[in-house]
């Protein structure tokens, strides 16, 4: 059994902090219902495309049964009330004042359900002065001081290469969705989980809010170094491998460096670099000392030599080697999904926990694919059904063909 086997969850989210969310959640075996618009949510048609396949919404909505509602008519928003009763937690990522608008605000379900909670992200949260403004991905992260972070010294403010305000805001509202099904275990009261993705990026600031305001430091961009662990890339034959702390290595570790890149003289008791104080006065030297050993190899076999002398390395790896990376296959964190004749590569389950907790991963649903069986669940008679179609209350595809186009023997 999975361990969120018996949670319904009701995804009501497009993009990719709300769907982020409810995948977890659907991970760890949590019934997550997937609502869409007539039209589907737009990931649906967002770009990456392959061959009519968006690698966008595949990688967000694995493990979702999927219904397709018209919320603006009175009979689906009937529907959607009808689902609140059965369910757990229903999670938002629409703006601010939309479930309202749409009859789902946390007052109104909770008046039907108040067992349930809801988890609402948005771009600057439920409340303040920007709780109507609206936000993507790169707003949040200059907003947030993390652009300002990223980068070279000398260079512009720099984005980091994926949707990490996005990603990040998924996790905390998946964090959030636990606490708040911990509450009603303990209570039997749902609760309203408010999640800023502006918040979340801000929590992530660390030391660097006190350095600012204590120190006067705003300009903190280190490019590829540490300042503190003294950890930087260096080149290799086909790429760069980035070391770990080796100024400040250990004694015994920095003797093994030392000998790895033929400077056995550096761990002599009188070697002016035996002690860090004074590695790090000669830096200079020892960064061009070990790129000249670099330089001589490949990141992967400059990786493997330096992780058996005991340093801390990688090698700064493509997406491609991440791929067929073999400590990442052997964890599972690269997935396939089998969409039509697609074979499309996704990233895994992170959370690993004894047992079976992650459900076997299934495609995301087609466009309300399982409408007709969450209706049939929630007591509605297949002449009601029939007619929810025929007015264009319900929608749903099944091997890309809608359900309206297909002989309906309901």
């Amino acid at each position: 059994m999975s361990v969120l086997s018996g949670v319904r969850v009701l995804d009501l989210t497009h993009y990719i902090a709300g769907p982020y969310c409810s995948q977890m959640l659907a991970d760890y075996g949590a019934d997550v219902i997937k609502i869409e618009r007539l039209e589907g949510e737009v990931g649906r048609t967002s770009s990456p495309m392959h061959d009519d396949v968006s690698l966008y919404f595949a990688s967000e909505n694995r493990n979702k049964r999927g219904i397709s509602l018209d919320l603006k008519s009175s009979k689906g928003k009937e529907i959607l009330l009808r689902l609140v009763e059965t369910s757990d937690v229903l999670v938002t990522n629409y703006g601010s004042n939309v479930p309202e608008k749409l009859g789902f605000s946390y007052e109104t379900i909770s008046a039907i359900n108040p067992k349930i909670s809801m988890v609402h992200i948005t771009g600057f949260g439920s409340t303040g002065p920007y709780r109507d403004y609206g936000a993507y991905d790169g707003v949040i992260q200059s907003m947030s001081g993390l652009a300002e972070l990223t980068g070279h010294p000398d260079g512009p403010p720099t984005y980091v290469g994926t949707f990490i305000a996005d990603h990040i805001a998924g996790l905390q509202a998946t964090l959030g969705t636990m606490f708040a099904l911990f509450h009603k275990e303990k209570t039997g009261q749902g609760r309203f989980v408010d999640i800023s993705m502006l918040d979340g990026l801000v929590s992530l600031l660390g030391f660097s809010v006190a350095e600012a305001k204590l120190h006067g430091i705003n300009k903190q961009r280190w490019g590829m170094s540490d300042r503190f662990q003294y950890s930087k890339a260096f080149p290799t034959n086909d790429g760069y491998v980035f070391l770990g702390a080796y100024i400040n290595a250990p004694e015994k570790k920095w003797i093994e460096l030392a000998e790895l890149i033929g400077k056995s003289e550096w761990g002599q008791i009188d070697s002016p670099f035996l002690r860090e104080e004074e590695r790090f006065k000669n830096r200079k030297i020892v960064d061009n000392t070990i790129a000249d050993w670099t330089i001589k190899h490949t990141k992967e076999e400059a990786f493997q030599l330096l992780q058996q002398a005991g340093i801390a390395s990688s090698p700064v790896n493509n997406l491609e080697e991440v791929i067929n990376n073999p400590q990442i296959q052997h964890r599972e964190m690269i997935r396939t999904l089998t969409m039509g004749d697609v074979e499309v590569p996704v990233p895994g389950a992170a959370i690993k926990i004894s047992g079976k907790p992650v459900q076997e991963f299934t495609v995301p649903p087609a466009l309300g694919e399982h409408s007709e069986e969450i209706l049939g669940q929630l007591g509605f008679s297949e002449k009601e059904i029939k007619d929810f179609i025929a007015n264009n209350i319900i929608g749903f595809e099944t091997n890309n063909h809608s359900l309206r186009e297909l002989d309906l023997k309901l």
